[in-house]
């Protein structure tokens, strides 16, 4: 409770620094009468086949976020709304990626396990190039990909990014399975997006949030039925944000956690998502009528409409837990590696040449004492088990979390200050709190250069990133 108590401040505290709220129409709850048709959702992909080949085109879009006002933003094409991916697992996969923007950009597979010459961000495509990518996935899950081009900040704060699912074969089973990409955007009245912020050195915390780039009554509602269950995956993509989802009345059942499914699933009232991660739950109906609504801790247009229409058959969870794959007496294994999380402040201005304060001052995250490209790389070898720990001393004016993200693979988190933590969890993105410590356990699979950063963009833009170096 003092941790959550802790983080509303630290949200509260660095909005009202750095971006304002914008009054704008579409970000209250919606009366029932306004909700769209609940059976026509475009984000339910239950009845999407998946396919093995994709053409991707990177392009500049409109979007009406706000009412009466549309923000031009960056965006994937594939054919599917929202840019999204659905492909089946084990099988050989392919993506022919043009690039129509002005800007050169890349492709990172966010939460995928893939060669690493398939790994966007050593990639660049030109302005009108294009490039292909093909790998074979043996996994299922909730992913996403998105630009890695450095700054990365100011592409993704563009909404270049999109939702990346590979099928389970009994997901289809569920009554419903929804796709909900959450984002914050920092908007002026006229819905354009408010570069001011996209360049600084704090987190960037929006004044309007969105489902699937919609918010408030335009976000599409998730159809249930008394007794059905629906499977929703969380996707934040966010890029400081982290969001606390609820549902009165209801309780979600998380499955899988970035991606991964649970050993042991378990049921809660709320989720905490920070930015980089997945969630996916299972919900269950418990009434026949009514319209209930996940909200977050803020009140910025993220309301998303549960509309119950009518009673359904009584259903059983179709999730099948997998065997555990820890790693034995990990537990006791010492610490192989230490990075240290912190805030320094340096003359000369940021890496995009913008002083914070006077004197030429500005901020820059580090690990271990130093930032990219400065930083130290760490010498792996490829099938050797090592244990990694990140300790976040970062008390710097409005410290938050580090959501420390891995690229090439998934870990183990094995402990938390010191105490085993509560299930197993393979993830690939895992938020270290201010005061506290994490211990991980990874292993690389494939050989090649691998990205370790911050996933508050800002930071990692501004040198909280470093290289695990896989031989």
């Amino acid at each position: 409770m003092a941790t959550a108590m802790m983080l509303t401040v630290f949200a509260t505290c660095t909005r009202s620094f750095a971006t304002p709220f914008v009054p704008m129409a579409g970000n209250r709850a919606a009366p029932e009468e306004m909700i769209g048709d609940p059976e026509i959702n475009p984000y339910n992909i239950l009845s999407i086949e998946p396919r093995t080949n994709f053409d991707i085109v990177i392009e500049q879009t409109k979007t009406a976020i706000l009412h009466g006002t549309q923000t031009t933003m960056n965006g994937y094409n594939t054919g599917l709304e929202g840019g999204a991916i659905v492909v089946p697992k084990n099988a050989r996969l392919s993506f022919n990626v043009t690039n129509n923007l002005r800007q050169t950009t890349t492709v990172h597979w966010h939460g995928l396990k893939v060669p690493n010459d398939q790994d966007g961000p050593f990639s660049e495509l030109k302005p009108g190039t294009k490039v292909q990518f093909a790998f074979t996935l043996d996994e299922a899950g909730t992913n996403w990909y998105h630009p890695h081009t450095r700054p990365i900040l100011p592409q993704l704060n563009s909404g270049l990014y999109a939702p990346f699912i590979i099928k389970e074969d009994y997901d289809s089973q569920y009554a419903g399975d929804y796709i909900l990409t959450l984002d914050d955007w920092t908007l002026s009245p006229s819905g354009a997006i408010d570069d001011r912020y996209s360049f600084g050195h704090m987190e960037i915390f929006g004044n309007v949030e969105t489902v699937n780039k919609r918010t408030g009554a335009d976000i599409y509602p998730i159809a249930l039925k008394k007794g059905e269950i629906v499977k929703l995956r969380f996707i934040n993509a966010s890029t400081a944000q982290w969001h606390t989802l609820s549902l009165p009345g209801h309780e979600f059942r998380v499955t899988h956690l970035d991606g991964n499914p649970l050993v042991q699933p378990y049921t809660t009232s709320s989720i905490m998502i920070f930015a980089g991660q997945r969630v996916d739950v299972e919900l269950k109906g418990k009434n026949e009528s009514g319209t209930f609504y996940i909200t977050n801790e803020r009140d910025l247009g993220m309301r998303i409409p549960v509309v119950y229409t009518g009673a359904g058959i009584e259903m059983n969870s179709p999730f099948v837990p997998p065997e555990s794959k820890t790693f034995p007496e990990i537990a006791n294994k010492p610490v192989d590696f230490e990075y240290v999380l912190n805030t320094q402040m340096t003359r000369g201005g940021n890496r995009r040449g913008m002083g914070m304060m006077g004197g030429g001052m500005s901020m820059e995250w580090t690990i271990n004492g130093l930032a990219y490209p400065n930083s130290n790389p760490t010498n792996l070898h490829v099938g050797q088990v090592y244990k990694l720990r990140f300790v976040n001393v970062d008390r710097m004016m409005m410290s938050i979390p580090h959501p420390i993200h891995i690229h090439g693979g998934h870990f183990q988190v094995v402990s938390i200050n010191g105490s085993p933590a509560p299930r197993e969890m393979w993830l690939d993105t895992v938020e270290v709190y201010p005061g506290e410590y994490v211990d991980i356990v990874v292993k690389f699979d494939n050989p090649g250069t691998w990205m370790m950063h911050c996933h508050v963009i800002d930071h990692e833009d501004n040198g909280m990133l470093t290289m695990l170096v896989a031989q």
